[in-house]
């Protein structure tokens, strides 16, 4: 096996808390189906993959989204909560993310957006934290769409086979299998904790 040269974090349900399943199903008025159901649907989504990739703005993501998914939430209360969507950061992630060796490149990899962004980097403490940060809408590609595995491994400099990619979502993880990434799916800090261990990255 290639020897880990990088460390790469999906954030959500990973190291940023996103609340329970009814959190998720009360910010877009759906039933609180199972977990992976909604997921699926958050990711098929139109309206969230323009939003997420930066090439529409939150009042028409909004617009968009309540017309896709026959809403009749209303548009103030549902951008409201979705802008809180996130929650904060799980206890200890800031202590997982530096205890990982100096030697290894830590990096985000993350599905996320123009409202969530600032909150994520500065409101919760993530700025700094790492060496790389490749944000969906600044990068114009979301997961697990092939094309921004394509862009990091590219940045990153390295082989596919020396990323080990941590992500809470299945199929963002079999994405990344694809394109030759360790992977492993990932629900919060002790999982994570376990998954670095396993590996060797953390003692």
């Amino acid at each position: 096996m290639a020897k880990i040269e990088v460390v790469l974090f999906d954030l959500g349900n990973v190291l940023v808390d996103l609340g329970t399943q009814e959190d998720f199903a009360k910010v877009f008025q759906v039933e609180a189906g199972s977990e992976s159901e909604l997921w699926e649907m958050w990711l098929k989504s139109p309206s969230v993959k323009a939003f997420d990739s930066g090439q529409i703005s939150l009042p028409v993501f909004v617009e968009r989204l309540l017309k896709e998914t026959r809403s009749k939430v209303d548009p103030h209360y549902f951008n409201e909560n979705f802008i809180n969507w996130p929650k904060g950061l799980f206890q200890g992630t800031v202590e997982l993310v530096r205890s990982i060796p100096p030697h290894y490149h830590r990096a985000v990899l993350s599905n996320t957006n123009d409202a969530h962004w600032g909150r994520l980097m500065d409101e919760m403490g993530l700025s700094g934290c790492f060496h790389s940060y490749f944000a969906s809408h600044q990068v114009g590609a979301v997961k697990p769409d092939l094309p921004v595995f394509d862009y990091v491994i590219n940045e990153l400099g390295v082989e596919p086979e020396q990323i080990l990619f941590l992500d809470d979502n299945l199929v963002n993880v079999a994405a990344a299998l694809e394109k030759g990434m360790l992977a492993e799916q990932v629900k919060g800090i002790a999982c994570a904790q376990e998954i670095l261990y396993t590996y060797g990255v953390i003692k």
